[in-house]
């Protein structure tokens, strides 16, 4: 164990700190393309009816003026949404923090200061994506950015958000090695040395979803936990070969074997034809394919399903996080399961259903993780801030140095996927991160299935949450295995 106090210990190999007694965040869905659909008559969300179109007013008055009395009246924050405003993620993303932000502002402000969110649409391009946070800093005065999807998009921007010296709170990539740059541990990335890196780059907090080792220490633990009671003895490892998916995949060929056996294990891509891996699969009496899937992911289901194929399948399959999924498939995606932070159904806090609802009732649409992570970035930033403003007997806005520390040591509550957060330390291994220890504590991430729902249409299926037990659906918490 590192020398850290003892409630700040981390793993040397993982960067897992131990605090079982204190409940962590964990997200899930790491890689959704934000394929979610909307919400119609055609398309209803269970339990919900279709509503008229909501305000969509953007929240704020933008121009500085007092929202409430407080120390801050007169003031304005600006947060910069880093979004790719081609996908439903990133409108998601987008409608989460304008949301929050008008609900703040709504109550009174952060003290008293309005919240103004201003939108940087990446377009799913790294270039773009660090382009857009210039302007959003640079042009539009924004004391704070969040968002960003795809690795490859935050790292491309890592160098700006230290370069500006401002606080950027991811909220849809979970690619591990940002974390491991702002590590105060690590010298092997950069060659300039643990602080040197962290203090160039720790500017950048995760507020999810969890990078992708947690996420798969996450899928190992649901295998090793549920695989006697679904009768799984050997399970094939599919994970689509693209470079987001690397570390997943990395750390599933590494430990999944300890888990159960592993005939098969390959990095597929482009695939048109499954057929050959699939009878491969079932030659060697598979019960799972284990996979992590994004653009090939409906390609495997539509032939997984039209092939009427004897073993299960799911893990981390980004198409299928999308409400729109049953009828983009035409009801192939039956049996499929994933991972996610919160689904339509899901309580995973107070504030989970309450977020869910008033999102429909404004957006006209359900929210993919990636918006509801984003609104609780503003959550956490009011927190963060409003302690920071009490704390050092300010009367303005703190600059991000100020801030850092406040972000590093709290304690954060609110939030619509777990009511407790806290970041990981600058010490650990993979630092500003989500802390996490199990799904058993944690509740995160919850697994998904789509199981036919005749109760909202004929013929119509929905995702229902069958584990853990603390986020299972109400209605439906059995999974409906293809061999049962």
């Amino acid at each position: 164990m590192a020398d850290l106090p003892a409630n700040e210990q981390s793993d040397e190999e993982d960067g897992r700190l131990d605090r079982r007694s204190v409940l962590k965040y964990g997200g899930a869905g790491a890689l959704t393309a934000g394929l979610a659909g909307c919400q119609s008559p055609e398309n209803p969300a269970p339990g919900f009816p279709f509503r008229g179109q909501g305000d969509k007013t953007p929240p704020g008055n933008g121009n500085g003026e007092s929202v409430g009395d407080g120390v801050l009246s007169g003031e304005t924050l600006n947060v910069g949404v880093l979004a790719p405003m081609n996908l439903p993620l990133g409108r998601s993303m987008w409608n989460g923090a304008r949301q929050a932000a008008e609900e703040l502002n709504n109550n009174g402000g952060i003290l008293g200061a309005n919240v103004n969110v201003k939108l940087g649409n990446t377009e799913v391009s790294p270039g773009k994506a660090q382009s857009e946070h210039r302007r959003l800093v640079l042009q539009e005065d924004c004391d704070m950015t969040c968002g960003i999807f795809l690795g490859s998009a935050l790292l491309q921007t890592l160098p700006s958000i230290a370069n500006q010296e401002t606080i950027h709170i991811t909220s849809a990539s979970a690619d591990p090695r940002a974390g491991k740059l702002v590590s105060k541990t690590n010298d092997d990335i950069t060659g300039e040395g643990g602080e040197s890196e962290y203090e160039r780059f720790k500017y950048h907090f995760r507020a999810g979803p969890l990078h992708l080792l947690d996420l798969a220490d996450a899928m190992l633990e649901f295998v090793e936990s549920n695989k006697e009671e679904y009768g799984w003895e050997k399970a094939a490892l599919l994970t689509e070969n693209l470079g987001e998916f690397t570390p997943y995949a990395n750390r599933l060929q590494e430990r999944l074997s300890d888990v159960i056996e592993v005939p098969v294990s390959e990095r597929p891509g482009g695939v048109s034809d499954w057929s050959p891996l699939f009878n491969e699969i079932e030659d060697t009496d598979c019960d799972v394919a284990i996979v992590g899937m994004a653009l090939i992911g409906t390609t495997a289901v539509n032939q997984w399903a039209q092939q009427e194929r004897d073993f299960e399948f799911g893990g981390i399959h980004v198409p299928s996080q999308a409400f729109s999924y049953w009828e983009s498939t035409g009801g192939n995606v039956e049996h499929v399961f994933t991972m996610n932070a919160m689904t339509p159904q899901t309580s995973n806090t107070e504030q989970t259903q309450p977020f869910v609802e008033a999102y429909r009732e404004k957006w006209d649409s359900v929210p993919i993780y990636s918006g509801a992570l984003t609104y609780d970035v503003i959550t956490l930033a009011e927190q963060a801030i409003t302690a920071a403003v009490e704390g050092e007997g300010l009367e303005e806005i703190p600059d991000s140095n100020t801030l850092i520390p406040y972000l590093e040591d709290g304690t954060f509550t609110g939030s619509t996927v777990l009511s407790e957060f806290q970041f990981t330390p600058a010490d650990a291994t993979y630092a500003h991160e989500p802390q996490w220890t199990s799904i058993e504590e944690t509740g995160v991430p919850v697994f998904q299935q789509w199981q036919m729902d005749p109760e909202v249409r004929e013929d119509y299926g929905t995702m229902h949450s069958f584990a853990p037990p603390q986020n299972k659906s109400a209605d439906k918490t059995i999974p409906e295995w293809v061999n049962n």
